[in-house]
């Protein structure tokens, strides 16, 4: 069978949504394959996937024991044969054309890996909508974006990648990492990737309800987030970026403390430590001259971040 694309599907107590998400994609218009991986589901998902794919040869179902997300897809990324990947979540759908959008824009040029696009998010509760697009630009732009989280990029959803580079570049989902797990597979993949393309088209949909892991309180946001520091910090240590991604690198830390603790709270508990971290390996002098001054006030007395926007 020929499969331009491989949707790999993640799929976790999503006995609710998952027929609905699989059948978004099967009603789309071109040569796919859907990779559904059951992730140790107690609930019907594991029966409704059976149950789908009787009959349906573009659908394929393995069941393993629960790994997480993470391990969900990078199992599905080794069984996938289509030449493009496209990672769909268990309780999300895709809107009519997605698909051919992406690859009518990804294939419009040879040297393009990655192709991405906006998706929206609806609140069940309160009927409202936001939509999200993603930072477009050089690597620079793209590498502070996924650090600083400012936009859709972070996720790895409504986007296509070439099979072909996150093979043969062995780029995974790092399944230790359980928030944030996507931007560290997204900073490797445009690392290593030819060139981009950014639409604005919305083709994904999020629907959110009261019980989901994004409207719940924000307590203990920062130790949630720390395993993404520091594998964003072991990627910038790596690559020896740690003087131009500086700024995006602070605001990292601030952002992430000031969603738990406020603005008064987070310049409080941003302690030596954390400030030591963010300047390892920066040439100061080679910083910009605000950047410069951040430097030197936040070495000085990390309370100083309180005055940051």
């Amino acid at each position: 069978m020929d499969s331009r694309i491989s949707v790999i599907i993640p799929c976790y107590q999503n006995g609710q949504t998952i027929e609905k998400a699989i059948k978004s994609v099967l009603s789309q218009n071109v040569p796919l394959e859907i990779v559904a991986v059951d992730d140790g589901s107690t609930d019907e998902t594991g029966v409704i996937l059976d149950r789908l794919c009787s009959g349906e040869k573009r659908l394929r179902v393995c069941h393993k024991a629960n790994g997480g997300v993470g391990s969900a897809r990078n199992m599905g990324i080794g069984m996938a044969r289509g030449t493009w990947l496209f990672f769909l979540d268990g309780d999300d759908y895709l809107l009519p054309n997605a698909l051919c959008t992406l690859l009518r824009a990804a294939e419009e040029e040879e040297e393009t890996d990655i192709c991405c696009a906006a998706y929206t998010i609806r609140h069940l509760e309160s009927g409202t909508e936001e939509t999200h697009v993603c930072t477009s630009g050089e690597r620079q732009d793209i590498f502070e974006s996924l650090i600083r989280g400012d936009s859709a990029l972070n996720s790895m959803c409504a986007r296509l990648y070439r099979t072909e580079l996150i093979r043969e570049k062995r780029i995974i989902v790092p399944e230790s990492v359980k928030v944030g797990e996507d931007v560290l597979f997204n900073l490797e993949a445009f690392r290593q990737a030819r060139d981009w393309k950014i639409l604005d088209q919305v083709i994904y949909r999020y629907e959110l309800g009261g019980d989901s892991a994004m409207m719940r309180a924000r307590s203990g946001l920062y130790e949630a987030t720390r395993p993404l520091i520091e594998g964003i910090l072991g990627f910038i240590h790596a690559y020896g970026l740690e003087t131009s991604l500086f700024r995006a690198v602070i605001d990292l830390y601030v952002r992430t403390l000031r969603a738990e603790y406020g603005r008064l709270g987070a310049a409080i508990r941003l302690k030596r430590k954390e400030v030591s971290e963010m300047t390892n390996g920066v040439i100061a002098n080679r910083l910009p001259s605000k950047q410069q001054l951040y430097f030197h006030a936040l070495r000085f007395w990390p309370f100083l971040s309180i005055l940051l926007p």
